[in-house]
């Protein structure tokens, strides 16, 4: 096993130049490679290109010899834990190349484990945990923090923390479920008690605040408004209204996963894909299928790219050339540029309510509850994993109808 392991791990020191410092130098990193995949570990070294070659060129001399030593002996340890590993795993070899909790903490595990997501493509997560790193880096500015030392006290300290600084709740449960995330990792590989995890409903514990629900539906009425106005024919406007309206009745599918759409996807009567947000982390996960209506099918014929091939894009946002990072970039600015028209479109009409990409989906599957479909039906159009998911995600619009029904106890206007 060990030996299989050998030949299908690689290593190497790299200068990673998707991301310069401010001085204009690079950082240095370990690449190990793995069924074609590769993850980076940043080394304590950055250098500029020219650095970097003379570092590794074929006769360094000096400061220069003393520098390749030292990277040699990094990839020479990286190859003694891969040698190591029965069976190899990025996390295992992650955790054998940095050692025990006294070599490693909370701010080294979070960096690595962004870097593990970005060379995975996973540019969206990665960030998630890099703004997680920065913010705990701002709470506690010293070098390390050690796992012991996140226990119940130390988390309430950083959420009054956070709101004082003008951070939403919601901010911080993304930000400590990332952490939790890390505490989680270092109790499975014996860095941390279990005794001391500092998370739970337990009085002694810490609890994560729950995001609340912010209401984004529609009526239907104001759904028609979108949908009969009329905007300038083939303006931005046009283009970025017809995607709203994609979305809302393609079951809400987000902007994204519009982007990711190829023909391949479409058939005469449906559309089917893939939650981009829910692939990696449940890879059981059915395709959701969509009717493809008369509507849908005009947006496409209006809008889609030409030629169409099963292999090519429905929508020329995204080009199979771009790199993770600069496909998230383009994403970003497609739900920019939609936010932007369609609430100019909610103002023409005279929709007072904030209107986004989010609504589209809210406003399918609230529409569709107060239609009186089962919910069963409304969980499986929108690609939740259980009912549980969906009943949440009603559940603020479910209390508006009650505060709408009990008025009419009081309703004495009709005697």
């Amino acid at each position: 096993m060990k030996d299989s392991i050998k030949t299908e791990v690689t290593t190497g020191i790299i200068l990673d130049t998707r991301k310069s410092r401010k001085d204009g130098a690079y950082t240095v990193k370990l690449r190990v490679t793995y069924k074609r995949a590769s993850r980076f570990y940043a080394t304590k070294y950055s250098m500029t290109s020219e650095e970097f070659k003379k570092v590794m060129g074929k006769k360094p001399r000096g400061e220069n010899k003393n520098t390749r030593q030292d990277l040699g002996d990094i990839e020479k340890l990286a190859g003694n834990v891969i040698a190591k590993l029965r069976v190899f795993s990025f996390e295992d070899f992650r955790h054998g190349l940095l050692g025990k909790a006294s070599d490693w903490d909370v701010f080294g595990a979070l960096e690595s484990y962004a870097n593990m997501l970005r060379s995975e493509g996973r540019i969206g997560s990665a960030v998630t945990y890099e703004c997680a790193l920065a913010s705990f880096k701002k709470f506690w500015p010293r070098d390390k923090i050690h796992f012991e030392e996140v226990t119940p006290a130390f988390l309430k300290k950083y959420e009054v923390w956070m709101i004082k600084e003008g951070n939403s709740e919601t901010t911080v449960g993304i930000y400590i479920r990332s952490l939790r995330r890390i505490i989680n990792l270092a109790i499975k590989h014996g860095d941390l008690d279990l005794e001391q995890y500092p998370f739970g409903n337990d009085a002694d514990r810490y609890s994560i605040p729950e995001p609340r629900n912010i209401k984004k539906a529609l009526t239907i009425d104001d759904i028609a408004k979108i949908f009969r106005y009329i905007p300038e024919a083939n303006s931005p406007e046009h283009e970025y209204r017809d995607l709203w309206i994609f979305s809302y009745l393609c079951n809400g599918i987000n902007i994204k996963d519009i982007c990711l759409l190829r023909y391949r996807d479409i058939s005469k009567d449906s559309i089917q894909f893939r939650r981009a947000k829910t692939q990696k982390s449940n890879r059981r996960s059915k395709p959701i299928s969509a009717v493809k209506t008369d509507q849908l099918g005009e947006i496409i014929d209006r809008w889609g790219t030409k030629p169409v091939k099963a292999d090519n894009y429905v929508f020329s946002f995204l080009k199979s050339t771009m790199e993770p990072g600069d496909e998230k970039t383009r994403i970003n600015q497609v739900v920019k540029q939609t936010n932007k028209y369609i609430d100019r479109v909610a103002k023409a009409v005279g929709i007072k309510a904030d209107v986004t990409t989010y609504t589209a989906r809210h406003s399918f599957a609230t529409i569709l509850k107060r239609s009186g479909v089962n919910i069963a039906f409304i969980s499986e159009a929108m690609g939740h994993a259980n009912l549980k998911t969906t009943e949440s995600y009603l559940g603020s619009f479910e209390s508006d109808e009650k505060k709408r029904i009990v008025k009419n106890l009081t309703n004495f206007n009709n005697t």
